[in-house]
């Protein structure tokens, strides 16, 4: 599903480095991701998603090369083929909770909201418990509220990768492991590939495998 070959990426007048000379994750396997805050985790992500392109070296995701794609051409791959949970939710203030789900419907090229995708996803919101919230708006939810909307609007297009970023970082622990369980259970159902930043070792023993970025990240200071 996912393979890295030579990557190497830096952020201009910074000195993070990221270099990892070759790593792959299979397809259908559940993988956290784990280290200290900074240590290039969700830059990795973004690169995964082509949000972020290396400065040297490929990423293939599901069969696709990411690095290899147009602007607009990873743009769509992002929409159709990845679930994407940022740590900022990246909700639009201005869209109720339903149009928040609904959004890569209405961004993505050649899509169109329907009735069996406004049904998704109100059954995605009860699976979170936010059911009773579709009206309601980004500024008038917690923190937590908001990560499960930005976890259903993730699963909405039925993707063959999930990544996500802290996932479970804003929620009480009843919480994290039902919006746990809905990735997990989701990635089985569909034989998706499930790929999670976390700093919560309570979490671990769901996943297949952990990676620790400090191994992963080959670059060291010199």
């Amino acid at each position: 599903m996912i393979q890295l070959e030579g990557l190497e990426f830096r952020y201009p007048q910074s000195t993070f480095t990221l270099q990892i000379s070759s790593a792959r994750i299979a397809p259908g396997e559940h993988t956290a991701l784990i280290g200290p805050s900074g240590c290039g985790k969700t830059t990795l992500l973004n690169l995964l998603a082509g949000v972020l392109l290396p400065d040297r070296g490929s990423i293939a995701v599901a069969g696709e090369m990411v690095t290899a794609m147009s602007d607009a051409a990873r743009r769509d791959f992002r929409i159709r083929k990845l679930g994407l949970v940022f740590q900022n939710f990246e909700l639009l203030d201005y869209l109720s909770v339903c149009d928040n789900i609904l959004l890569p419907l209405r961004i993505g090229r050649d899509l169109r909201v329907t009735a069996d995708k406004q049904q998704r996803a109100a059954d995605l919101a009860e699976r979170v418990g936010i059911a009773d919230k579709l009206d309601r708006y980004p500024d008038q939810l917690s923190q937590g509220e908001r990560q499960r909307v930005a976890v259903s609007r993730a699963l909405l297009l039925e993707p063959a990768l999930i990544l996500a970023d802290e996932p479970t970082g804003n929620l009480d622990p009843g919480n994290k492991f039902l919006v746990l369980d809905l990735l997990v259970d989701y990635a089985r159902e569909y034989a998706a590939t499930l790929v999670v930043v976390t700093h919560d070792r309570e979490l671990l023993d769901r996943f297949d495998r952990v990676l620790d970025f400090q191994q992963l990240n080959q670059w060291r200071p010199a």
